[in-house]
């Protein structure tokens, strides 16, 4: 199947506001017949001063080991469980070699960066006596979604999430969960043998599959903070299908994409989690085959705010999180959604 890739990261209103560097990056990547899409999440603690270039180092590092990773192994190599494994370690040996590469080459400069200052005086001592400790100042998640062929390989280290669309029209978080993710706790490209802690799947495109994939959505905590965790997939899954896939088949690729990087993206930052958001995703290029999955008929939907009735969609499927931390978060699309009326009108 071939997808339209998509990626953007917008900096967090608490990193912003303490003039740090955003700590997400996002890309995509495509040659032959490889389409890869990647969020990573830089952790942004104290300790963790260079999280950002460790977000970015993880993201290029994972798109230059696919393509060895695509090129050099056979099809059923690449998609069997020790070829995977192989691939994560891998790609874990060369994130740290880059960040490595990273630390010795601005070591002699680096107590007189901003953020050296706020290191912790435990981690200053680490960082200044054993090497084994570097990799925790770029700590880092990652989730990257290839596809290749009539599979696609979806992997994963830390929190975030990975949201699928299939063609029997269920979403599904494929990706299995990880036990280690809990609160402000995650696990990280930093840790001692972290290669061990890729979760991944495989999934088939196949055609004739009611469980292929027609939509694949990455995205960091950041976007997902903007619901109440116990409810969290639920409200994915609305947003993903009722804001972006809606106004995908109604508006087209290039106008939706657009618009979440310059409008939505932002305004959740700063209306909802505060954080930094990256959201990447493959959503098939066939929109009449995206409208039938959804019940959508193309031909009927007009591409005007008259005709499409998000706000009304919204407000009926925004969770009420009165006893969340922000109430703001109560309205965060629908508030969006009047304010970009108010725009166009």
């Amino acid at each position: 199947m071939k997808f339209k890739m998509f990626a953007a990261t917008v900096h967090g209103k608490k990193y912003f506001e303490r003039n740090l560097p955003c700590q997400d990056s996002s890309d995509v990547l495509e040659f032959d017949d490889v389409q890869i899409v990647a969020v990573a999440d830089g952790h942004g603690g104290k300790d963790y001063f260079r999280s950002d270039t460790g977000a970015k180092l993880a993201v290029s590092i994972a798109f230059e080991q696919i393509k060895i990773f695509c090129n050099e192994l056979t099809a059923e190599e690449r998609f069997a469980e020790s070829g995977i494994k192989n691939f994560e370690l891998k790609l874990w040996d060369k994130w740290r070699e880059a960040v490595k590469k990273d630390w010795d080459e601005r070591l002699a400069n680096m107590t007189a960066e901003p953020r050296w200052q706020n290191v912790s005086e435990k981690y200053k001592a680490r960082f200044t006596s054993d090497e084994k400790y570097i990799p925790v100042a770029y700590g880092t998640t990652l989730i990257c979604a290839v596809s290749i062929g009539s599979q696609v390989l979806i992997f994963q280290i830390g929190d975030g999430s990975c949201v699928v669309l299939q063609r029997n029209g269920e979403f599904k978080i494929p990706v299995p969960p990880d036990a280690e993710n809990f609160a402000n706790v995650t696990a990280s490209l930093c840790d001692e043998n972290a290669y061990k802690k890729f979760r991944h799947v495989v999934l088939d495109c196949a055609e004739d599959s009611p469980l292929a994939p027609v939509a694949i959505f990455l995205s960091t905590d950041g976007l997902d903070d903007c619901w109440p965790i116990f409810e969290n997939e639920k409200h994915l899954y609305k947003f993903y299908g009722e804001v972006i896939l809606d106004n995908i088949i109604t508006d087209g690729f290039a106008s939706t994409e657009k618009e979440v990087r310059e409008e939505l993206l932002p305004y959740m930052t700063k209306r909802g989690s505060n954080d930094d958001i990256s959201l990447a995703y493959l959503v098939t290029e066939d929109l009449n085959l995206l409208g039938r999955i959804l019940g959508k008929k193309i031909p009927d939907m007009k591409s005007n705010l008259e005709k499409l009735p998000l706000k009304k969609i919204i407000e009926d499927t925004q969770p009420q999180v009165k006893q969340q931390a922000e109430q703001a978060r109560e309205k965060l699309l629908p508030a969006w959604w009047e304010e970009r009326r108010i725009k166009n009108d």
